[in-house]
């Protein structure tokens, strides 16, 4: 009866442990956002380019805008700088200079919502150097 006890609480110590081991911290880090050029460019009649033209506000308040002619299609975050976009599929266009990325999701109300990637510089604090990041951002 002694041994199935001492067994008994050897086991319970061996499991305590174990699962101190299983508790220290794993740091996972989050994948990293990229603006990619589309292998092949999606051809849009003007009508098509027509309904993405416009003023989208974004989840931290500024302005997207989408302008253009019946061929070419910019866009410009706030007022940092137009940049010519290609589109990518049917609702997603693609700056050339990979420094923005815009998906536009039109209801049939005439309401959007969708999803801005851009390329933002930070400067990185081990050596200072900047560096671009791309972040998120929701359209309204």
């Amino acid at each position: 009866m002694k041994m199935q006890w001492l067994l008994g609480a050897l086991l319970c110590a061996a499991s305590v442990g174990a699962q101190a081991q299983l508790e220290e911290r794993v740091t996972i880090p989050a994948p990293r956002l990229t603006i990619d050029l589309p292998q092949q460019v999606y051809r849009m009649n003007s009508a098509e380019l027509r309904e993405f033209r416009g003023s989208y506000t974004l989840s931290d308040g500024r302005i997207l805008r989408l302008r253009g002619n019946d061929h070419a299609m910019y866009g410009e975050v706030g007022n940092e700088g137009a940049h010519r976009l290609v589109a990518a599929n049917r609702n997603t266009f693609v700056a050339l200079d990979r420094k923005l990325k815009v998906r536009i999701d039109l209801d049939d109300n005439g309401e959007a919502g969708g999803e801005v990637l851009m390329a933002v510089p930070m400067r990185l604090a081990a050596g200072g150097e900047v560096e671009d990041v791309v972040v998120r951002l929701a359209a309204r």
